[in-house]
């Protein structure tokens, strides 16, 4: 069951994630830690519960399902679908990560989707990010590995 207020609870995360980056020598690290820590936790958790896929149809799916649960604005791309891969657009940054302040944030918050995909049976690869390459829309790559 996905949160009342997911677009809250992701900018307070965002905050949060992006404050802890702040402190060197362990903010980064800690950062990542917990990020994948989270991933591996909704991969686990019953609902919505994370399975291995047996194809890359099957990542697309649960990656529409997710964001329609939490509300995230997931576009694929469906002049790159094929038959292992596929491209999405991130409409807008859920943690609220805009500016070239936020890269190191960022990337380090992603290694929850990087797992969780990891787990589901492909690898996510970011192929722009506002935060870094100035889009307003993140794309990103996911690419079957079974």
């Amino acid at each position: 069951m996905p949160p009342k207020n997911p677009e809250k609870m992701m900018a307070r995360l965002g905050s949060f994630y992006y404050g802890l980056c702040k402190v060197p020598w362990i903010g980064v690290p800690l950062t990542r830690a917990m990020s994948r820590a989270t991933g591996r936790l909704i991969f686990r958790a019953p609902e919505p519960g994370g399975k291995p896929k047996d194809s890359i149809e099957g990542v697309k799916e649960y990656l529409l399902w997710s964001g329609e649960e939490m509300n995230f604005p997931f576009e694929v791309i469906e002049e790159t679908v094929g038959p292992d891969s596929f491209e999405f657009y991130v409409n807008g940054c859920p943690y609220g990560y805009t500016d070239p302040e936020h890269a190191t944030a960022c990337d380090a918050v992603m290694e929850m989707d990087r797992i969780l995909f990891k787990l589901l049976g492909s690898e996510l690869i970011i192929l722009e990010a506002a935060p870094t390459d100035g889009v307003k829309k993140c794309r990103m790559l996911l690419k079957w590995t079974g």
